[in-house]
């Protein structure tokens, strides 16, 4: 057998393992057992947008399938400039967007261009799991910055800027936050942003639950003046618009990064799928009609599910109230969040997500619940985790 590349340590790890009970799960129901999965980030109850849909339909009829633009059809491309000129009130064109296979894609692409051996990052705790992999993956060194619970996972500034060396080549931030909920402070979002921008460092602001978030309380670092030189936003049709298996992600960065992430994509995919891009051009430009219905939807399940926790002994409820997710701290019963998950699976058939790999800021008791499950499964689900309380109250 032949030799493996050092970048494989690079991407395993606590990131990977953590899917490992959503695997187990995934595998039971597909065997046809009864089971509720509230480990991944999306509605599996959901439908994508009608409009999308016949424009696949009939893109299949019309051969749009061909080889397309690499850097993303030109529709496609358009479609999101206008929404993120709208939403943020920075003038960027289709020149300044390119299309990739999801927002987690457009990030370890993005992760390539801009990061090598000898670089340091700086992650804001919490971060989605995948993180560390894909902003190493090149070779460059994580430096995490820690929230919590007790500050409700707000970033502090001064800390970021006391942890800036002559090697930083880069700041990720997630606003509305995975798995907190949080939407980060603008006071605290623009003097990061300031920070970067007179250190000559990247700014890369992951937004893919803005349209999630209530209407004007998140704000893209983008925005802030000269923002567009330093700063790179990634986003998705996944979450806002119910299109999680569509893969169609972006990044809008300023003129010269788009054109080495192009030729990247020219090396990695040479394009995507015609049928699909038209189909994620027509749900962007519905995002009007189709994200206040996704939010108030989420709104209700998140809700449902709070109430029901904070109602249980031992147990409490962290992080804010936007997304998708509920933060679920077990501290008062004493059971780690990995344990409480593999038991709670084990004996109940509920698969949630400890949160240990998003950061060290998590502890070890925080757990993460997908609000995405019909609401039917997810009192059932309330009920299970009640139950399982009770029982580790007794055996305490």
């Amino acid at each position: 057998m032949g030799k493996f590349a050092k970048l494989n340590t690079r991407t395993g790890g606590k990131g990977s393992e953590a899917w490992d009970i959503h695997f187990r799960a995934t595998e039971l129901q597909q065997q046809g057992h009864e089971t509720i999965i509230l480990t991944v980030g999306q509605e599996l109850d959901g439908v994508a947008p009608g409009q999308a849909v016949d424009v696949a339909i009939a893109g299949l009829h019309s051969r749009r399938y061909m080889y397309s633009d690499i850097s993303g059809e030109v529709g496609l491309r358009q479609a999101i400039a206008e929404n993120f000129t709208r939403e943020s009130g920075v003038a960027v064109d289709e020149t300044n967007c390119a299309i990739f296979s999801g927002a987690q894609n457009s990030l370890f692409t993005t992760s390539l261009c801009i990061l090598e051996t000898g670089d340091e990052v700086i992650l804001i705790e919490p971060f989605y799991v995948t993180y560390p992999a894909t902003f190493t993956v090149g070779g460059a060194k994580l430096v995490q910055i820690p929230t919590g619970p007790q500050n409700n996972f707000q970033f502090d500034p001064d800390m970021i800027r006391s942890r800036i060396t002559r090697k930083t080549k880069a700041i990720v931030m997630n606003s509305p936050n995975n798995p907190s909920g949080i939407v980060y402070d603008w006071e605290s979002v623009t003097e990061l942003a300031k920070i970067c921008e007179q250190n000559g460092i990247w700014l890369i602001s992951d937004e893919v639950y803005s349209t999630l978030a209530e209407p004007g309380t998140h704000r893209s670092p983008a925005s802030v003046p000269g923002g567009m030189d330093f700063c790179i936003t990634i986003s998705s049709i996944s979450k806002s618009h119910r299109m999680p298996g569509w893969r169609i992600g972006w990044v809008i960065a300023n003129d010269t990064l788009i054109h080495h992430l192009n030729k990247l994509s020219l090396c990695m995919a040479y394009g995507f799928p015609q049928f699909i891009q038209d189909a994620a051009e027509a749900a962007i430009r519905h995002t009007d009609e189709i994200s206040p219905v996704v939010r108030s939807e989420l709104n209700s399940k998140r809700k449902l599910v709070i109430s029901r926790m904070e109602n249980i002994e031992g147990v409490a409820v962290r992080g804010s109230n936007i997304g998708m997710f509920v933060i679920l701290d077990v501290e008062g019963i004493g059971l780690p969040a990995i344990q409480f998950a593999e038991q709670l699976f084990n004996e109940h058939r509920v698969a949630l997500l400890p949160c240990d790999p998003f950061g060290e800021s998590c502890g070890q008791y925080l757990l993460r619940i997908s609000v995405g499950e019909a609401e039917s499964k997810l009192i059932t689900a309330c009920e299970r985790i009640e139950q399982f309380v009770s029982e580790c109250r007794k055996r305490i």
